[in-house]
């Protein structure tokens, strides 16, 4: 079934919680996985998610240079967190700073995707928007060109 993603927006208080909606608290278990993600944002893992996403990094070479780089940005920076019982998840100072997130006062973007949560500087999410805007639109095409392309192969094959 077709469920939402989302991208709602909070304000970070004075120690560095985001006071998650009921929808994101009932979706994630109250142990959690924080860890740098692309375009400094902050990726959030539930442990069967995070531990596929290290599954997938494991199977790369580990000698690699560039493999090795991308864990010590998305692996290694990893940390659990609890969410509170009044639904609060506190984010590590290293993860504020890098999501520029550590100026006062603070407003965090949560974007829902399949496997994962981002959240995200406010300003920084809509920047990001907007300088990739055409390049999405045509990626979207390209995609969807595809598909619809597999679809009719498919459907003319039987």
């Amino acid at each position: 079934m077709f469920e939402p993603q989302g991208t709602t927006i909070h304000k970070l208080d004075s120690g560095g919680r985001i006071k998650l909606r009921e929808q994101q608290q009932e979706s994630l278990p109250r142990n959690v996985i924080l860890a740098c993600g692309f375009d400094n944002c902050i990726n959030i893992f539930g442990p069967d998610a995070w531990n596929l996403y290290c599954q997938r990094f494991a199977q790369l070479d580990s000698l690699d240079a560039d493999v090795h780089d991308l864990k010590r940005l998305l692996i290694a920076t990893a940390e659990i967190c609890k969410i509170d019982d009044q639904g609060r998840l506190k984010v590590p100072e290293a993860l504020l700073r890098w999501a520029g997130l550590d100026q006062d006062p603070a407003e965090a973007q949560l974007i829902r995707l399949e496997d994962r949560y981002e959240i995200w500087e406010a300003n920084s999410y809509n920047e990001f928007l907007s300088q990739r805007g055409q390049e999405l639109k045509q990626i979207t095409r390209q995609l969807l060109r595809g598909v619809s392309g597999q679809v009719e192969e498919d459907s003319s094959g039987s």
